[in-house]
């Protein structure tokens, strides 16, 4: 599989802001051994010029290409268009699902917006190192069991995490994000900029020389987008496979095959199963209804603003939050269905033995009774737990939503949640 490779470009219906578009680059067919490729064209507004083209995934942003490149072939076909029509940037693929669409837009300088239609493609992974560990991925949403899963999981002889509770220093999200942004070719508009980046003493962003006119050289194009990106993945997986085989040494368990993190549905996990052919991942949901009740009396019970509350200024538009986050955790389940295991918050609280039973197969590992038994009992008998609750029972905190939930939200519940939950067989 090539890194990457164009399969589709599908045009968006006429607009009436749009008075002329086209997209010279990428065309279909396009194959590329390296980890970006070039989206480019030309954009002449109704009533506006453009001002930008957006490029965005259905669960990201990607990035904004400013429209001022000159291009005279267009304003000597269509009088009266802007001489700076044109757009051109490079596009990274470190992150994207296997099989991506980006879908373009154009913003107008007046506000408006155009779609302008989608690129669709595959890429394939990046060479990986050998590694001691393989990540066990445990993507979920905040408050649905993530801490006393990872209270089990952690326990084994065979798996190591940092057992600080409530189990949330993430090391290999660093280390697999720091991937990311240093794959990425330059944005010199929100990342750093070839003539500035030394000034900023804490941050350092996309490489600003991963561009024209040293990409036009070939060989330079496959340095920054292949070798330079295959260096920096394997100096990642030797930070994280370093710190666990560090926590590894201290918790007595020299066998230990996988770590484990807790994990958002975003591109970290996807980077992650590209990396480590051996990667497990682990989807763990929960009744959203039953999420957003826990998350409003946790933060009643803590008097604080927490699990993304504290970004809005109703619980309306919070409840379309986690709209967004169940939507997102939902696609990349069902991207990736057939080579994870879902478990399910209400199994994991009512019948903890046989499911941890189904998660420790999954994953290939022992589980034989006395060691589930053990794992089960301490896990549900650790003194942080009662802290962490917010009924007086797991089982009590299952179905909790019917009784709980205002009144003044059941609507926006119905409208943002309803979708979700269908797709995961709860009851709507």
């Amino acid at each position: 599989m090539a890194l990457p490779e164009i399969t589709d470009v599908v045009p968006a219906p006429a607009n009436d802001a749009l008075r002329a578009y086209h997209l010279d680059n990428p065309s279909v067919g396009t194959a590329l051994e390296r980890t970006t490729f070039e989206v480019s064209g030309w954009v002449i507004g109704t009533r506006s010029q453009a001002r930008e083209v957006q490029l965005r995934t259905r669960d990201a942003f990607i990035r904004r290409i400013p429209v001022h490149v000159a291009r005279p072939d267009v304003v000597a076909v269509h009088a009266g268009a802007p001489e700076r029509a044109g757009f051109w940037s490079l596009v990274g693929t470190v992150g994207l699902e296997r099989d991506f669409r980006i879908e373009l837009r154009a913003v107008f300088e007046d506000g408006t917006t155009a779609e302008l239609g989608s690129i669709g493609g595959t890429h394939g992974p990046i060479a990986p190192a050998e590694t001691r560990f393989d990540p066990v991925l445990l993507t979920s949403l905040g408050r649905t069991g993530t801490t006393l899963l990872m209270g089990l999981l952690s326990a084994h002889p065979a798996i190591v995490a940092d057992r600080t509770y409530p189990y949330e220093n993430f090391p290999a999200r660093y280390w697999l994000h720091l991937l990311r942004v240093l794959a990425e070719p330059a944005d010199h508009g929100e990342s750093s900029h070839p003539s500035t980046f030394t000034h900023d003493y804490r941050r350092i962003g996309h490489n600003p020389f991963h561009t024209a006119p040293l990409t036009n050289d070939p060989e330079l194009a496959d340095l920054f987008g292949r070798s330079q990106v295959e260096r920096l993945a394997r100096f990642s997986q030797e930070s994280i496979d370093e710190f666990y085989g560090a926590l590894a040494a201290k918790q007595g368990k020299p066998d230990a095959r996988f770590f484990v993190e807790k994990f958002h549905p975003d591109h970290v996990p996807r980077i992650a199963r590209d990396l480590y052919p051996g990667a497990k991942e682990l989807f763990l949901v929960r009744d959203f209804r039953d999420l957003l009740c826990s998350v409003l009396s946790f933060n009643e019970k803590r008097g604080t603003v927490d699990f993304g509350r504290e970004r809005y200024d109703t619980d309306e538009e919070y409840v379309s939050w986690i709209g967004m986050g169940a939507g997102w955790l939902v696609n990349a389940w069902k991207a990736r269905q057939a080579t994870s295991h879902l478990v399910r918050y209400e199994d994991l609280a009512t019948r903890p033995t046989e499911t941890i039973e189904g998660a420790l197969a999954y994953l290939g590992v022992d589980r034989s009774p006395g060691l589930v038994d053990e794992l089960v009992r301490d896990a549900f008998e650790h003194p942080e737990l009662q802290n962490h609750r917010t009924t007086g029972s797991v089982e009590a905190s299952i179905g909790r939503w019917r009784s709980e939930l205002p009144r003044r939200l059941r609507s926006a519940v119905r409208e943002e949640l309803h979708g979700p939950l269908a797709e995961l067989g709860y009851e709507v």
